[in-house]
């Protein structure tokens, strides 16, 4: 009997600690009173929504600023340069008279002017035609007078032949002065006929008759290259 009584005093003391151990346990499970941290139950994976893509609401036409145009002030145009007509060419004829050369020298247009080819002294000599015959320094004023204007270097001299002083001609250059290349020596007013065809040759077309001259000896130079740039 006494055996019995401690038989089931053992198995109530073991039920006992075991009930107790199985509470214990629980209560780490379900509570976590030992301190060890009972992971959460984890989410299940969501994938993230896609970003909303920002919309432009359309520009309204209003909305844009307009730019104003600036006022510029428009340039007034520059004259152009009135372009100086180029005379037109001389038209010469070479010919003897008396054994000497001469160049006849037709004018195109009236109001030609002659410059000097070379510097030199110019000298102005007055011719007259009376009863037939050729007289320099005379003073008939009811007849013309016809200027030989001549530019006088060292070693050359040339000599213009042109028409009527004053109706004709404009002598330009005083004598016995000083005078450069390109420097005027007389203007043809109208297109009047030389003193040549008053004095030697009625049928002479030519408005100046030239001739140059070797200084001191005399002899005949060639005229041509003195008047081509004319």
């Amino acid at each position: 009997m006494k055996h019995a009584l401690l038989r089931v005093g053992a198995v109530a003391l073991a039920s006992v600690v075991t009930a107790v151990v199985l509470f214990g346990v629980g209560r780490v499970i379900l509570i976590g009173d030992l301190g060890v941290p009972i992971p959460a139950a984890s989410q299940p994976n969501t994938s993230p929504s896609p970003s909303a893509t920002p919309t432009s609401s359309p520009a309204v036409l209003s909305d844009i600023a307009t730019p104003v145009p600036s006022l510029t002030a428009t340039p007034e145009p520059s004259a152009a340069p009135t372009p100086t007509p180029t005379p037109a060419p001389l038209a010469l004829t070479a010919f003897r008279f008396g054994g000497r050369t001469y160049v006849g020298v037709v004018v195109p247009d009236p109001g030609r002017a002659f410059v000097a080819p070379f510097a030199g002294t110019v000298e102005v000599l007055v011719y007259q035609f009376i009863d037939g015959e050729v007289r320099v320094g005379s003073n008939v004023p009811s007849l013309p007078f016809y200027p030989y204007v001549s530019v006088v270097a060292p070693d050359r001299k040339i000599t213009y032949r042109s028409g009527a002083l004053g109706s004709v001609t404009e002598v330009l250059a005083r004598d016995g002065t000083a005078v450069a290349a390109g420097d005027p020596l007389f203007r043809l007013i109208t297109l009047g006929r030389s003193s040549w065809t008053t004095f030697y040759n009625a049928s002479a077309p030519y408005q100046v008759v030239v001739s140059v001259r070797a200084v001191p000896s005399g002899r005949d130079l060639d005229p041509m290259p003195y008047l081509s740039g004319g």
